[in-house]
């Protein structure tokens, strides 16, 4: 199921909640209204069942759109979607929502170009009347892309009053941090509830504890914690936060010889140079917990840093020192391959994707 698909891909399931709360919010037929219960109870083979004995009972296109979201194959699906996309017979909200289906497979599926492609006639198309979901899967397709100007652009066309707004605006959030400007961030979290009308989506507050970090504003991130432990622990906010805060303390274990966090290395954070020197990079971050225990013993300052590839996907890259001056980074650089007998390059950490000089 595609459900399952995407199990792992935080903005996909909620595209695919959005998307199914806007056709259920137009007045449907029985028929329809059975599939989609069903579809929401993961009831898939009897929604099958509904949808081929639905007969007459959809509208135009809305058949073709529960036929792909009911297939096992997502090539299959995409085939369907694509010849619904081409019935110019069919309106136009309908293939507009065929399209987004067919960008979140291409998404879940890893073509990212491909995603972004069948969105963008309706892009050009623009009369003012997209809905936001268009322009959050642009946004999060050239984001993964490595067009952070274009991925902006997109995400900030979202309206107030679209029911995709704070998301858009938590994305935007979160590309600022990835970008160290964490000041810009908290002005996109705090935004994100202005006019929406459509309550706190559930990584925001994550994302202005992770920003109040970010700027020194450690009490406030505190405070923050504070309330959600008080009045809503169980919220997927406080999960977030609680998952960054076992990241840290893992990362923190690994780097003390006893492996247990201790209070007197609290403030013993180095003040961070424009450059430092990469010693591994990897997709997994257990791997680069193993790397780092491995190494710590003959370098006091590893520390993991985790930035996004090209394709928007997280790499934890572990490194150590930090340079103002570049030429000190390469001679540096040079000494430490010599000593570990592996390959040690040297990072410019002000460039957005990280890139190695």
């Amino acid at each position: 199921m595609f459900n399952r698909i995407f199990k792992n891909l935080d903005s996909l399931f909620l595209l695919k909640i959005l998307a199914l709360a806007l056709f259920i919010s137009i007045p449907t037929l029985a028929a329809q209204d059975t599939v989609a219960d069903l579809y929401q109870d993961a009831r898939y083979e009897e929604a099958r069942q509904a949808l081929q004995q639905g007969g007459e009972g959809f509208r135009a296109g809305e058949a073709v759109l529960w036929q792909s979201r009911l297939s096992t194959d997502p090539a299959e699906a995409l085939v369907i979607l694509r010849e619904g996309m081409a019935d110019d017979r069919l309106p136009l909200a309908v293939r507009t929502r065929m399209a987004l289906d067919s960008s979140d497979i291409e998404f879940g599926l890893g073509h990212y170009q491909s995603s972004f492609k069948v969105i963008a006639p309706l892009l050009s198309d623009d009369q003012g009347n997209l809905p936001g979901d268009v322009y959050l899967r642009a946004g999060l397709a050239l984001r993964a892309l490595g067009n952070l100007q274009r991925a902006r652009e997109m995400l900030a066309s979202v309206k107030p009053k679209d029911q995709v707004f704070l998301l858009a605006r938590f994305y935007l959030g979160d590309i600022a941090l990835d970008q160290n400007d964490s000041g810009l961030a908290l002005r996109y979290f705090e935004s994100a509830n202005d006019g929406s009308g459509s309550g706190s989506h559930p990584r925001v507050a994550g994302g202005q504890w992770r920003a109040f970090l970010a700027e020194n504003r450690d009490q406030e991130a505190k405070e923050l914690e504070q309330a959600l432990s008080r009045d809503d622990p169980g919220s997927l906010a406080m999960l977030e936060i609680q998952r960054l805060l076992r990241e840290q303390e893992e990362e923190l274990a690994a780097m003390l010889p006893g492996g247990v966090p201790g209070n007197e290395v609290e403030n013993q954070e180095p003040d961070r140079g424009r450059y430092a020197l990469q010693l591994g990079a990897f997709s997994d971050r257990s791997l680069a917990l193993d790397f780092l225990r491995r190494y710590r013993g003959q370098l006091s300052d590893l520390r993991i840093d985790e930035v996004r590839d090209e394709r928007g996907q997280f790499l934890y890259k572990v490194r150590t020192g930090s340079f103002v001056n570049p030429a000190m980074a390469r001679t540096e650089a040079r000494r430490l391959a010599g000593q570990l007998d592996m390959e040690v390059i040297v990072a410019d950490l002000s460039r957005s994707a990280n890139q190695v000089d």
